[in-house]
């Protein structure tokens, strides 16, 4: 079952007018202008001068405009580094600009530990194309009414636990990288999507725009992926070398098999069609990985945390997967493991129950 957090103790203390009514003395809204389609300027302002009206009693109130992931992640480091005041950071764009924010967090914290709700809380708007992690906190798809929303559910205090999937991933001399999803992880050829989509929406730009206009950018997305996903199939079973041979841990002896598709799940997703048993609000993830083989006999894992789960790549040396939609590559190897929890400020139409 969701679980909603009461008011923590920090919001009890009465220092200032700011932390009685908010229980954040800064904030930071970051706006991807990127993301999705592009969001307007007049929607740009609009939750420009929200987000200051309602937060003006705070010590520290910014909205930062960027144009990618990196920049995103940037600016949230760049934020959460520059005090150790509890912070609000509101992310908006889609999937991959949470994740950036996400990591950019990440970045200033210890390898081992993510930081409390007494740190940093985190809201997320819906304005690109992968928007699920704001979809099951009950965030709106209009952003100026779910950033007013969220705004008052963070004066009430209430905050959602969100796991958080640590990845590491390895480059040829043997360096290891560190990385944060809050979504998911593609692996096999269903991890080749973001890139496949990046260059069609390369070469046509102006037809992805109108489809996403006239049937909303969350279900081209969806489509897009799913088009993709069979062209690839089906190009992998006739020429079953696109397929990388894996090796997995299985009781006592390493199991080996060409990999068609793989997904790592924080919670349910209606377009996929497996329905793991956990919850966004849980500190385990769920691994479904399709061999290419007859009969099909798809390897279900669960991760809890301080159980990480290693993939290792038998047949080629460098292999690209996603995370929350962005394009990652691994030498040799990959790691997965559940890093923690951060806490979300959840939107109005969350069906959390209060603790």
């Amino acid at each position: 079952m969701p679980r909603l957090s009461a008011p923590t103790a920090f919001q009890d203390q009465v220092a200032s007018p700011a932390k009685t009514m908010f229980p954040v003395e800064r904030a930071l809204l970051i706006i991807n202008q990127s993301a999705g389609t592009g969001s307007g300027e007049s929607v740009g302002e609009q939750l420009s001068s929200l987000f200051r009206q309602n937060l003006d009693g705070l010590s520290q109130v910014k909205v930062e405009s960027v144009s990618n992931h990196a920049d995103a992640r940037a600016c949230a480091a760049g934020f959460m580094s520059e005090s150790e005041a509890p912070a609000l950071i509101v992310a908006g764009g889609g999937g991959g600009t949470l994740r950036a924010v996400i990591e950019g967090i990440c970045d200033t914290r210890l390898l081992a530990e993510l930081p409390g709700p007494e740190l940093v809380r985190v809201g997320a708007l819906r304005m690109g194309s992968g928007n699920v992690v704001a979809k099951q906190f009950g965030v709106p798809s209009e952003p100026v009414s779910a950033l007013d929303g969220l705004l008052t559910n963070l004066k009430a205090g209430r905050t959602v636990p969100c796991c958080v999937m640590r990845c590491e991933t390895w480059t040829n001399p043997g360096e290891s990288k560190i990385h944060y999803a809050v979504t998911m992880a593609g692996l096999g050829q269903f991890g080749r999507i973001p890139s496949d989509l990046a260059r069609w929406h390369a070469r046509l730009p102006a037809l992805r725009k109108i489809a996403a206009w006239s049937f909303g950018i969350e279900k081209v997305n969806n489509v897009e992926y799913a088009l993709a996903f069979l062209i690839r199939s089906l190009t992998c079973v006739l020429f079953r070398s696109r397929a990388e041979t894996v090796e997995i841990p299985n009781h006592d002896h390493p199991e080996r098999f060409r990999l068609l598709s793989g997904v790592v799940m924080n919670f349910p997703f209606a377009a996929l069609p497996f329905k793991p048993a956990v919850a966004v609000e849980d500190e385990a993830l769920s691994v479904y990985l399709i061999p290419l083989r007859l009969p099909p006999h798809t390897h279900r894992i669960r991760i809890e945390k301080n159980q990480p789960f290693e993939i290792r790549f038998v047949d080629r040396d460098q292999v690209e997967f996603f995370l929350d939609e962005d394009p990652v590559t691994t030498y040799k190897q990959l790691r997965l493991e559940v890093a923690g929890s951060i806490a979300f400020v959840p939107g109005p139409d969350y069906q959390g129950v209060s603790a």
